[in-house]
């Protein structure tokens, strides 16, 4: 899309500046001042097509600077298996810069969004709970332990 706004904008320049050269060989003042007007119609064109460009340019410089943001980001972290087929990604300790060891939702992380799960509690099946705020999906991390009641082995069924 640059490339096209640019060479738009450099064939109106190269009609114009051949439009002035020819400028000197008219002798009608009405001719002449109708090459002028059109000679400025297409300086003008020329320049809004180069400004068109040139706010690509910074629309595209923009979108690469968050690319290379997110990849330096999304390199601290690793997608760990806390067991049981239960993925999240992790910050990795040699990476955590002061920050505390933490998990990043993966369904964000895919959309290119850090968001931290925060813990909600461990259930009975030994199972952590997480909801990342930002999507509102919940987690349950680890393996599936299935719940064992505590039996009372006692001979004296009143303790």
């Amino acid at each position: 899309m640059v490339a096209a706004e640019l060479a738009t904008g450099y064939s109106a320049l190269k009609t114009a500046y051949d439009m002035a050269k020819g400028l000197k060989d008219i002798d009608d003042r009405v001719k002449l001042n109708a090459a002028i007007i059109d000679l400025q119609e297409k300086i003008q064109t020329a320049r809004d097509d180069a400004d068109a460009a040139r706010h690509r340019l910074i629309e595209l410089q923009a979108i690469v600077a968050e690319l290379t943001d997110w990849q330096k980001m999304a390199a601290r972290y690793c997608l760990k298996d806390f067991g049981g087929s239960t993925f999240a990604y992790e910050l990795r300790s040699e990476f955590a810069e002061g920050e505390p060891i933490h998990k990043a939702c993966p369904k964000c992380f895919q959309d290119k969004k850090r968001a931290i799960l925060q813990y909600r509690h461990k259930d009975s099946n030994q199972r952590d709970h997480y909801k990342c705020n930002s999507c509102s999906t919940q987690f349950e991390l680890g393996h599936y332990v299935p719940y064992q009641p505590k039996v009372n082995r006692s001979s004296d069924w009143r303790s």
